[in-house]
């Protein structure tokens, strides 16, 4: 596997039911007990796209211009995990700091890709100055493109979890160039991302995972209406839905941001009442927009860096 590395310059971008009427319980990673269907048929894709609440976010049809300080160094690599694909990465480490920093693996939304959390709508590298600037340990943060996988194991081979558990996260560890620790990590998502995040910290488990801090996770509770974007079958969907999970995260701290007029709202809350502990559940007037994961990014990144920070 091989990477490449430059820098970036210029331009580079319902219904609601119960859980518990859904859930009897489950275990791994696995769901099981899941009621209201009874078919392991594929997703027909006729008026399949906007069955609940949609997450797909208008399609980047320019690369997003980077915000250059501190600077974003990129490479890619063909990867095995994502059906042998050229796979575009993105990493940024806090300007004026040397030395081994841990590091938060962002997981991204749909129709977006490795550079848009750097972008300026975002810019997630000038959060995290900011946090190091006023007096806080320092830590790099890292995207890798996914495409639109969903981070689990799709009809096309491809799994963006695991692509990233077993491919980029090693390749972070052996670079001398960006010298980063990966041991334990930070997880990052937002819609999309949010769901791919909470995945891959359920897979890794709390020994790798330091915390999760998530905006508007894409979730559908109702395993009668979710898109076939997410998942290719019902069989899909009982494997990989993070309902019936909440238990994995007893150890990982986590925090979840979103606005009250998400169209994600009702089923982020219901998935997260049955959260124990309880996650840090933040949630102010906004929507499933850039407005709103820009204004609680602050809040994220010293969460994360506050867990990063206690080894």
């Amino acid at each position: 596997m091989q990477s490449t590395g430059s820098v970036l310059s210029g331009a580079v971008t319902r219904r609601a039911l119960s859980r518990r009427g859904l859930l009897t319980g489950g275990a791994g990673l696995a769901v099981l007990g899941l009621a209201g269907c009874a078919t392991n048929d594929p997703v027909t894709p006729q008026g399949a796209a906007h069955i609940g609440p949609d997450d797909e976010l208008p399609i980047e049809t320019t690369p997003p211009e980077i915000a250059d300080d501190p600077p974003v160094v990129t490479g890619s690599f063909v990867s095995a995990k994502m059906a042998g694909r050229p796979t575009r990465w993105a990493v940024s480490r806090p300007r004026g700091v040397t030395g081994e920093l841990p590091v938060v693996i962002v997981a991204h939304a749909l129709n977006t890709d490795e550079r848009t959390i750097f972008a300026k709508a975002l810019n997630i590298q000038g959060v995290v100055q900011q946090h190091v600037d006023a007096g806080n340990p320092p830590f790099a943060v890292a995207c890798v493109d996914v495409d639109r996988n969903y981070f689990h194991l799709r009809n096309d081979g491809a799994d963006g979890a695991a692509m990233i558990i077993d491919e980029f996260i090693p390749l972070l560890d052996r670079s001398p160039e960006l010298d980063l620790r990966t041991d334990r990590i930070g997880l990052f998502g937002w819609s999309m991302g949010g769901y791919g995040a909470l995945r891959i910290g359920a897979i890794l488990g709390a020994q790798r995972v330091a915390a999760i801090a998530v905006s508007s996770p894409a979730m559908w509770a109702d395993p009668t209406m979710f898109p076939p974007r997410a998942f290719d079958s019902f069989a899909d969907y009982q494997a990989n839905s993070m309902f019936g999970q909440q238990h994995v995260f007893s150890k990982i701290p986590l925090m979840i941001s979103i606005g009250t007029s998400d169209q994600f709202y009702t089923y982020t809350r219901q998935w997260a009442s049955d959260l124990h502990p309880p996650a840090a559940f933040a949630t102010s007037p906004g929507g499933h927009t850039n407005r709103f994961w820009r204004s609680v990014l602050p809040d994220q990144v010293a969460f994360l860096g506050r867990a990063l920070a206690a080894r």
